[in-house]
């Protein structure tokens, strides 16, 4: 019950986030709108750390898998996703970008040999049934 608890928290939070962000997207172009937010994250994260004593690190792949991760999911697609915000809006950009859990269930399948429930392939088609009603002029 504790994962399901920090879940919806960290749901919250960054329910939280779109809403500040398209404000910054009036001021602001995307590309310093995505550094600023990253650098204060990476401020808020590297004080958290440091304060709960647990930034440990030694050298291993994961290292490289992380960097690859910040890549992919704390530039390119934030480049995508700031767009779509000022483009379409945090309701409607938020609510297409939610696809990401379905892609994660795929994925997980294929590469960490995670078993899809019956559940998670009713959500992955209501996810699908979702974006096409929030997409829908």
């Amino acid at each position: 019950m504790r994962g399901e608890i920090l879940a919806l928290l960290a749901a919250a939070l960054w329910g939280i986030a779109p809403i500040l962000d398209r404000y910054a997207l009036q001021e602001i172009s995307v590309y310093p709108a995505i550094v600023i937010r990253a650098f204060g994250g990476f401020v808020a994260i590297f004080l958290l750390s440091l304060a709960l004593k647990s930034f440990e690190m030694t050298a291993s792949k994961a290292i490289i898998l992380l960097v690859l991760s910040g890549a992919i999911s704390g530039a390119f697609a934030m480049i995508l996703y700031f767009e779509s915000l000022k483009s379409i809006g945090a309701s409607k950009a938020v609510a297409i970008t939610a696809v990401y859990p379905m892609i994660t269930a795929l994925l997980s399948a294929i590469f960490l040999a995670e078993a899809l429930s019956a559940r998670v392939l009713l959500g992955i088609v209501l996810i699908v049934i979702g974006i096409i009603l929030v997409s829908e002029v």
